[in-house]
């Protein structure tokens, strides 16, 4: 299934229906819908916030998919270029809290609850792509 956003913070709403949508076609367990709308919602969040400089309106793609048990979210977009794998420090999470810089928290989360990351430039686009296994709900 393809969605199409605005560079608009608004749009989230929007994205957390369409991937409740997505989840109920496919029978996708709701934790793991709930994975990639924390994470989806972190990412769109972090292109529509620092990836466009010139105030212009945008588009922001996504591409839902099943690859056998794997539920894959691949998300475009032609902002700067920003890889989020190898671009972002990870945070710190050892010092005390009011010691600490703020940001960084949501890549991390994104890179531990996605069972596989890819990111590629691709001309003008950041394309990062996400997996993750449906797992199965249990049986009552």
């Amino acid at each position: 299934m393809h969605f199409t956003y605005q560079n608009d913070l608004s749009e989230l709403e929007k994205l957390a229906t369409d991937l409740e949508s997505f989840g109920e076609k496919h029978d996708i367990n709701m934790a793991v819908v709930h994975a990639f709308n924390l994470c989806l919602d972190e990412i769109i969040t972090n292109i529509i916030s620092y990836g466009f400089e010139d105030g212009a309106d945008h588009r922001i793609d996504l591409e839902m998919s099943m690859e056998g048990e794997l539920v894959v979210a691949q998300i475009s977009d032609n902002g700067k270029a920003f890889n989020p794998l190898t671009d972002s420090k990870d945070p710190d999470l050892e010092s005390a809290l009011e010691d600490r810089e703020i940001g960084g928290l949501g890549i991390f989360f994104l890179k531990q609850m996605m069972d596989e990351l890819d990111y590629e430039r691709d001309g003008d686009k950041n394309r990062l792509t996400m997996k993750k296994k449906n797992v199965a709900l249990p049986e009552d």
